[in-house]
């Protein structure tokens, strides 16, 4: 663990002091020419030779039409044939390499929360930035940890100097200076410009990390049995498939839900309470990912959702095919990740998709009931048997005091007067 956990800051350290060139690209370059773009085709061959596309000659992948999702969609999105996401990405390729084994922006669509790809989308993402820390460090076994924000504390255990960064002295809204996370700018911050402008996020820097100051919130992080409590719920998600469904293991874990199943919209649990109780730059859907934090609170996340996976092992159908809002349908390829992958490809076990997690979660509310049902029966059994010893006792005791002293033989004389004759 101590390893992992020192090249995990090895590689957050490398990236925060070495300046990459700019870049403004979503798909590979080698698809950025005037006939692949206007074939739609990104299928390059891998190599040297024209003729191994997608690298096919070694049975890596091929080419294939990329398949879009038609089902119909719902929630506040209701532009048709307008922006670039829609049926992603067939407004750039419809053709692309499938491994074997940028548009306009509005803020009514949310790719990523308040549906079912919530648990999908942010473990793929976790998953690409694994990959590019392993080839980063050189080290194929490196893993993300995680953090256990489930322990009803007031106060954030992380962060610390030597870790995600305490609270700067003189601005505890900001991040201590011994930390290497004091000069880490936050990019794509200025959502409102970017729409006024109809423009995108160009990369520049807006400003440091911000975080809640610590003591000034009587907020509490969530607890072991809200995590028992979402863990219960066995319908994954529920219609209408937003943030206001009810008994929908997905709304609890993202925290629109109450943890027992019925609805209460104001409240925040788990994941939203975890960010909401960091606060400044964590407390935004669009800036949450400038601060590290948001790796390993992630991370957790993902440990309940596979945790969840293998309790109730549930069928594709569990997952709405269509009707959830735009980006969440079952088949739906996720934005912006290109090659497409779908969030059915992702709806799997840790296990299933090449990773686990050291954790132990504790058992559903369910077993809870019944575990605390059976001591509460063998308790009452052995206090049942100890009253009953006790009175019988008690019983004893009292028979032996009505009786008086008795002695030691029981034996009748005969009145028969002794003579001198006799």
């Amino acid at each position: 663990m101590g390893s992992l956990r020192w090249l995990f800051w090895a590689g957050l350290g490398y990236l925060s002091c070495y300046c990459v060139p700019r870049a403004q690209a979503q798909f590979p370059r080698a698809c950025m020419t005037v006939d692949a773009l206007r074939l739609k085709r990104c299928c390059p061959p891998l190599g040297r030779d024209p003729g191994n596309i997608c690298g096919s000659l070694q049975g890596r992948g091929q080419c294939q039409g990329v398949q879009a999702d038609t089902q119909p969609w719902s929630g506040p999105y209701t532009l048709r044939n307008v922006d670039d996401r829609e049926r992603w990405p067939l407004k750039f390729f419809n053709q692309s390499c499938q491994c074997t084994g940028p548009g306009r922006p509005f803020t009514g669509i949310d790719f990523s929360h308040q549906g079912p790809a919530f648990v999908t989308w942010h473990r793929y993402h976790l998953l690409l930035l694994e990959r590019d820390l392993q080839r980063l460090i050189g080290n194929d076994s490196f893993a993300l940890p995680y953090w256990n924000f489930a322990k009803g504390r007031n106060e954030c255990d992380i962060c610390t100097d030597q870790l995600f960064g305490a609270s700067r002295p003189d601005d505890p809204g900001l991040i201590s200076l011994n930390s290497r996370f004091s000069r880490w700018q936050i990019v794509c911050n200025s959502l409102d410009d970017y729409n006024r402008l109809v423009t995108l996020c160009n990369g520049s820097d807006e400003g440091p990390l911000r975080r809640r100051p610590p003591g000034t919130s009587s907020e509490r992080l969530p607890t072991m049995e809200d995590v028992r409590r979402c863990l219960s719920l066995q319908v994954f998600d529920s219609p209408p498939f937003f943030r206001n469904s009810s008994f929908s293991f997905r709304n609890a874990l993202e925290g629109f839900d109450k943890l027992g199943g019925a609805l209460n919209s104001p409240m925040l649990s788990l994941h939203n309470l975890a960010h909401s109780f960091l606060n400044g730059t964590n407390v935004l859907p669009h800036s949450a990912a400038n601060d590290p934090i948001f790796v390993v609170l992630h991370s957790f996340t993902d440990a309940i959702f596979d945790e969840w996976m293998k309790r109730f092992k549930p069928s594709n159908n569990a997952w709405p095919e269509e009707l959830a809002p735009i980006g969440h349908n079952r088949l739906y390829n996720m934005v912006p990740f290109f090659p497409p992958v779908t969030n059915n490809e992702l709806f799997q076990t840790a296990e299933q998709l090449g990773y686990t997690y050291a954790i132990d979660l504790p058992g559903s509310l369910e077993e809870s009931q019944v575990w605390a049902a059976m001591v509460g029966f063998t308790t009452g059994g052995a206090l049942i048997a100890l009253a009953m010893l006790v009175l019988l006792l008690i019983l004893f005791q009292r028979q032996r005091q009505r009786r008086g002293f008795e002695p030691l033989m029981n034996v009748s004389f005969s009145p028969k007067k002794y003579t001198e004759e006799a």
